[in-house]
C-alpha cells in the first residue's frame, strides 16, 4: 500500500534527494538536463514538480475526486 503525501513531503523528500544523492541542485540540474535556476524555481513552488523530479525521487502523482454534498442555491 502507498503513503498519501502532501505538497510539502513532496519537497521535503525532494529537498532530501537532491542532497543525499547528488549533492547539490547545480549538480541535479545537469542530470536532469535543466537550468539550476528552473531548479530553484520548482523548488520555490514558482513551477509545477515535473515528473522527472518525482520519479528521481520514488514519489508518483495521482489525482483523485471526492464526492460533495450538493447544495442548491
Amino acid at each position: 500500500m502507498s503513503e498519501r503525501l502532501d505538497r510539502m513531503d513532496v519537497f521535503r523528500i525532494l529537498r532530501e534527494t537532491i542532497k543525499g544523492k547528488y549533492g547539490n541542485q547545480r549538480t541535479f540540474a545537469e542530470r536532469m538536463g535543466c537550468t539550476p535556476q528552473y531548479v530553484s524555481d520548482v523548488m520555490n513552488g514558482r513551477r509545477d514538480i515535473p515528473a522527472a523530479f518525482l520519479k528521481a525521487c520514488g514519489v508518483r502523482q495521482i489525482t483523485y475526486f471526492e464526492r460533495m454534498e450538493v447544495v442548491d442555491a
